[in-house]
């Protein structure tokens, strides 16, 4: 029995220097990472979108006319359509404010314009004139728009509009002209050439509106 436990006991040793022997030789175990796939490219991130806005104001009876309610209830509520109908029309409305910029998909892009409006003013007295003064008048507008392209086609579009003018300068100093200041932000979907109601406001006789129109443009 005794011969037969030495027996047992040195294969038990020879077999643990075989194991230790292999894991020296083989080094050690290698855990293989799962490796990230690569980023995909935005399909649309070399395209360029132009973005136009325009501010047009309406005759309110117009609209009424062409069946527009009053507060926007729907199915009546203004569309596009019925603005351009009245622009179709004479002195029923006017493009006031145009202002475009160009943009690749997912990027942002601003416009500024300013401008000054000199006016000379008509002396009240018949007495002899005084010197030749011109009436300054400065007007600026900005537009900055972001435009994303979407796989269907869509285009979104996140704009600011700022507006700073007059209505009916006068052509003497006695009177001020009428101050008018607009400011419009916000995102619209829409699609290539199709423009869209961005905006609005409205007095008793007139409604201004926003109209955001954008298009891909060609390579």
């Amino acid at each position: 029995m005794a011969k037969i436990s030495k027996s047992i006991l040195l294969l038990i040793v020879v077999t643990i220097c075989i194991v230790l022997l292999a894991g020296h030789s083989t080094g050690p175990a290698v855990i293989a990472l799962p490796q990230q796939a690569p980023k995909a490219e935005e399909p649309h991130q070399n395209t360029c979108v132009l973005v136009e806005a325009f501010v047009v104001e309406v005759e309110l009876s117009e609209l009424y006319e062409q069946g527009v309610s009053p507060i926007g209830q729907k199915p009546n509520s203004v569309s596009v359509q019925n603005i351009l109908k009245c622009l179709d029309a004479k002195n029923l409305a006017q493009v006031t404010t145009g202002v475009k910029v160009a943009v690749p998909s997912g990027h942002h892009g601003e416009a500024k314009i300013r401008e000054t409006i000199q006016q000379i003013p008509i002396p009240n007295s018949r007495k002899a004139p005084d010197p030749v003064r011109y009436l300054k008048y400065e007007i600026s507008k900005t537009f900055g728009a972001t435009a994303s392209v979407h796989s269907s086609g869509e285009l979104l579009i996140s704009f600011d509009f700022n507006e700073s003018t007059f209505q009916n300068i006068p052509s003497t100093e006695d009177t001020p002209p009428n101050t008018i200041n607009r400011e419009w932000s916000g995102t619209v979907n829409l699609f290539a050439g199709q423009p869209v109601i961005a905006g609005a406001t409205q007095n008793e006789d007139t409604a201004t509106f926003l109209i955001i129109c954008a298009d891909i443009m060609d390579r």
